[in-house]
């Protein structure tokens, strides 16, 4: 978070709420989103009620804030696939699709974003306020990935359509670990994906 340029109260005011939603995301891990109550993220952040309502006065406003802390840091990574010496293009954009499943999906800050999507299924008053943020997010990282990436089939639609897929297999992934023993097993498959999905991208040249 930078508040550098900022003044001091408004500094201290983001600062609060950094802490703030990342006490709610520590929760939303541990105890699930029904579970997950302004009072538990207070004594989490180590504040009052009133002190946490006074930046996020309802349960659905602090929802939203997590979901854009959440979706913030992979449209913060840089995007532009560049080529490397020594790596063919297959390898590199393998690089990259396995690690938006180590450092972003396989995480528990994403299963704290999975517990929210799960969540506004049914509960319209979350559903409201988050749509437009996943919406946006979603729109901005399908313009990221046609800048970056190619489709070796000359298509550009495919770009978008195979990186869809890929987020789509990836989010199962993460509820499809209940049903398995063996913790290697979703790396497996992961690695599997790749191995298929790799060869029909290549970085976009700059």
């Amino acid at each position: 978070m930078d508040v550098q340029g900022l003044g001091k109260q408004e500094a201290k005011s983001l600062k609060a709420k950094d802490a703030i939603c990342r006490a709610a995301i520590s929760c939303l891990v541990e105890f699930g989103y029904a579970e997950t109550s302004i009072t538990r993220v207070a004594e989490r952040a180590d504040l009052s009620k009133g002190a946490l309502q006074h930046h996020f006065p309802t349960k659905e406003e602090l929802i939203a804030a997590v979901v854009e802390t959440l979706l913030a840091r992979p449209l913060a990574r840089a995007h532009t696939v560049r080529p490397e010496a020594g790596r063919t293009d297959t390898e590199i954009i393998a690089a990259r699709l396995r690690s938006g499943w180590t450092d972003f999906v396989n995480t528990g800050s994403y299963r704290a974003l999975l517990e929210i999507l799960i969540a506004a299924r049914t509960d319209a008053g979350l559903r409201n306020r988050i749509d437009l943020i996943l919406q946006t997010w979603n729109r901005a990282h399908d313009a990221q990935t046609r800048e970056s990436y190619e489709a070796e089939s000359g298509n550009d639609d495919d770009v978008e359509l195979l990186m869809v897929m890929h987020r789509a297999l990836l989010r199962g992934l993460v509820i499809q670990d209940r049903y398995v023993s063996d913790p290697r097993y979703n790396t497996r498959v992961v690695e599997r994906w790749i191995s298929i999905v790799a060869p029909m991208l290549r970085p976009r040249r700059l």
